[in-house]
């Protein structure tokens, strides 16, 4: 990786290069004290992986130094080195933020951080496409009560109460969480007003899944008709619910079940983006393959997800779901092919029995093509 580090304080970023070079391998650090300096090696470097500013300086603030990167290179993930994190900070809109860094900040936070933007680095974008993500206004920002959350579910004395009680914090998820966990969509037949048990029949991957999906929309409140909210959370409710039950008649374990049914809700993310930027106007290099809409969706969400550091098999599958043999790891290939395979019924409207045909040309597993023709899609679709 190449990062680029900015701060006025020339004995902090002697310590901060220390650090990083003792917990990170294979990165090189390029520190400036000077704004011009910065410039002019931000414009000999475009493959820049990570700008991190600090806030407080005296020529210009962190905040209009990664406006300008935006604009000049849009490639690099920017990160804010702040010691302030009120809402006057962190609340600048349009937002440019992918993160920050709170001072004092542990190895844990910057280790976290580094980790996610190889990651992010891995994934197959193409070039232009990393630009045109990184060119996003309005960002959303990685939401407390969520890393409160993950935080928790990570923790080795995790129990299910304790989540509960996070997810109480916010009434609107709450009613969300209950709703869906009455849904007959995932398969619940006995009705429950209980937090708790929602989030016990949920599971926590699901649980994770719901909260971020409800936050990431809350962050765009104010452009998106709730109305709007309602029907793509719905849409993408319903996508989710369908490849769960399709991987559960294919035998897929529980894991894989959670996961797929996660991947699918959290195109919603994406789709949110999308519409706040004024619909589908970004338009994505055709070097992936993107050729509408959910795809779209699907490419924005691994970019955001990635850098709140979600599971890198996660971002694969939203990336590749639009191809049937697009999917290169092969613990992830009949996963994939179910993804695929409950998009194309859904959105696409193709015929199972079209579907099963050019499953079975394309190599796809012979249980799943034979599973098409006999999964119950009248209730997914009607």
């Amino acid at each position: 990786m190449k990062i680029i580090i900015l701060d006025d304080d020339a004995f902090f970023l002697k310590a901060l290069q220390r650090t990083i070079h003792r917990t990170i391998t294979n990165v090189k650090i390029t520190t400036i004290t000077d704004i011009n300096e910065f410039w002019q090696t931000l414009d000999k470097t475009p493959d820049i992986d990570l700008i991190l500013s600090d806030y407080l300086m005296p020529q210009m603030n962190g905040l209009d130094v990664l406006e300008q990167c935006a604009l000049k290179n849009p490639y690099p993930v920017r990160a804010l080195l702040t010691g302030d994190m009120t809402l006057n900070t962190i609340t600048r809109q349009p937002n440019v933020v992918h993160a920050y860094l709170a001072k004092p900040f542990n190895e844990a936070d910057l280790i976290a951080l580094f980790e996610n933007v190889a990651a992010l680095k891995s994934l197959p974008f193409a070039f232009n496409v990393r630009k045109q993500l990184g060119s996003m206004v309005g960002f959303p920002i990685y939401p407390v009560i969520l890393k409160k959350l993950r935080d928790l579910v990570q923790s080795d004395d995790c129990n299910l109460r304790e989540i509960a009680a996070v997810v109480s914090q916010e009434p609107i998820i709450t009613a969300k969480l209950l709703q869906l966990a009455n849904s007959a969509y995932l398969g619940f037949s006995q009705p429950t007003s209980s937090i708790d048990q929602a989030v016990s029949r949920l599971g926590v991957k699901i649980l994770i899944a719901i909260t971020t999906s409800l936050l990431s929309a809350k962050s765009f409140e104010s452009t998106i008709p709730e109305v709007v909210h309602e029907e793509q959370l719905h849409v993408a409710a319903n996508y989710a619910g369908c490849v769960k039950s399709f991987a559960k008649m294919a035998g897929f374990s529980v894991d894989d079940q959670e996961l797929l049914f996660s991947v699918a809700l959290l195109s919603f993310v994406g789709k949110i983006i999308l519409l706040s930027h004024g619909g589908h106007k970004m338009s994505f290099n055709q070097q992936i393959d993107i050729h509408d809409a959910y795809s779209s969706a699907n490419v924005v969400s691994a970019y955001v997800l990635k850098l709140w550091g979600y599971d890198t098999k996660m971002c694969s599958l939203l990336m590749s779901c639009h191809d049937v043999t697009g999917m290169q790891e092969s613990e992830l290939v009949k996963l994939n092919q179910a993804l695929f395979i409950v998009k194309q019924v859904l959105f696409y409207e193709h015929t199972p029995e079209q579907l099963a045909q050019y499953c079975d040309s394309k190599g796809v597993d012979p249980l799943l093509c034979n599973i098409i023709s006999k999964f119950d899609w009248h209730r997914y679709t009607s």
